[in-house]
């Protein structure tokens, strides 16, 4: 029993070293208007920060969709998914959270 207490302690500990500067790892913020336009109710997008903090940001920083082809990003989804031990109906609803990372509103005098 201790021996698997100290297994699993290693792991979290492991896991917290590798975000910056040894710290907690950032959580992204998603504006309401941004979950709506992804689709996600509040609910859902309340859901999806629980889930992340919980099986992302607890090993890592957050990593901007944006900065990623499309082919890239689904790679590093299918990855950490298997990694994290997501259930498909949990990968299926960070992956809508973290896509609206992936649109970027337009700014007032772009177009």
């Amino acid at each position: 029993m201790l021996a698997a207490v100290l297994g699993v302690a290693s792991g979290f500990a492991g896991c917290q070293s590798s975000a910056p500067d040894g710290g907690t790892a950032s959580v992204p913020v998603l504006t309401a208007e941004a979950a709506s336009a992804a689709g996600l109710s509040a609910q859902e997008a309340a859901d999806a920060t629980h889930l992340y903090v919980a099986k992302c940001a607890k090993c890592h920083k957050f990593y901007d969709p944006a900065e990623y082809t499309q082919k890239e990003w689904d790679m590093w989804m299918r990855k950490m998914s298997r990694k994290s031990k997501l259930k498909p109906a949990q990968e299926e609803l960070l992956t809508r959270y973290l896509g609206a990372f992936r649109e970027k509103p337009d700014l007032p005098g772009t177009k």
